[in-house]
C-alpha cells in the first residue's frame, strides 16, 4: 500500500509541477488522497521550488589531429672538387674530395656521408665533407656523393663527377727508395766479354834502300 501510494504521490507531482501546495488526505477506506485544492481534513504540504530539467549539453571535443611524422628532406648535395673534367696530377694517386649540402647534415639521425668511386664504395661514412682518396689508379674515374642514414638506405645522392688521375711516367721519373715500382721498366745490360790479350809489337827495322 506504502508504494502505491509513493507511486501515487510521484505522478501527482509531476502534474502539479507548477504548483507550490500539495493537499493529502485519507478517506474513510483507508486510500489516500492528494489534490492542488484545498480539501475538508486535508494536510497542508509544501512543495519546494521546482525548476524544469533543461535539456543536456553537449560539448564538442575538437577531433584530435592525428600527427604526422615529420621526414628530413636534403635540398641539394653537391661536389665541389674536384671538378668536371678536371685532370688532377699526382704520382701517388690522391685525390680530395670537397662537399656542400643544404641543409646541414642531421647528425641528429645518424646521417653520414658515403662515398662511391666509379661506383665502389670507398672508406667507412663520415659526417665530414672534406675526404680524401688515396692510391687511385691512372685514368678516368667518376665520383659520387651519397646521405645514408644508420642502416645504411640511401637518402639523397649527388650528381656523378668524372675526372682524370694523371700520373708521371717511371721511365722519366725513378720511383723514391722504398715505393713499388710501376710501369714498364728496361731489362739490365749483359755483362761485356773480356777482350782477347794483345800480340807483342815487332822491334822496329828501317827499310834497306835498293842498290
Amino acid at each position: 500500500m506504502r508504494y502505491i501510494a509513493l507511486l501515487i504521490l510521484t505522478v501527482f507531482l509531476v502534474v502539479v509541477a507548477n504548483a507550490h501546495d500539495v493537499y493529502r488526505w485519507v478517506a474513510p477506506d483507508g486510500s489516500m488522497y492528494y489534490s492542488d485544492q484545498p480539501h475538508t481534513g486535508a494536510d497542508r504540504i509544501v512543495l519546494p521550488e521546482w525548476y524544469p530539467p533543461q535539456p543536456p549539453r553537449h560539448v564538442l571535443t575538437p577531433p584530435v589531429k592525428a600527427t604526422k611524422p615529420v621526414f628530413f628532406t636534403y635540398n641539394s648535395l653537391t661536389i665541389i672538387k674536384p671538378t668536371s673534367g678536371e685532370n688532377i696530377h699526382d704520382n701517388q694517386g690522391n685525390i680530395e674530395v670537397i662537399l656542400s649540402i643544404e641543409p646541414d647534415l642531421n647528425a641528429s639521425d645518424n646521417h653520414k656521408i658515403q662515398i662511391q668511386l666509379d661506383g665502389q664504395v670507398q672508406g667507412e661514412p663520415s659526417t665530414s665533407l672534406e675526404l680524401s682518396l688515396t692510391g687511385i689508379d691512372r685514368g678516368r674515374h667518376t665520383v659520387e656523393a651519397q646521405v645514408i642514414n644508420e642502416r645504411g638506405r640511401v637518402l639523397f645522392r649527388s650528381r656523378p663527377v668524372t675526372f682524370y688521375s694523371k700520373h708521371a711516367s717511371p721511365l722519366f721519373h725513378p720511383p723514391r727508395p722504398g715505393t713499388p715500382q710501376r710501369g714498364v721498366q728496361q731489362a739490365p745490360r749483359a755483362p761485356m766479354a773480356p777482350r782477347a790479350p794483345r800480340a807483342p809489337h815487332a822491334p822496329f827495322r828501317p827499310a834497306t834502300p835498293p842498290r
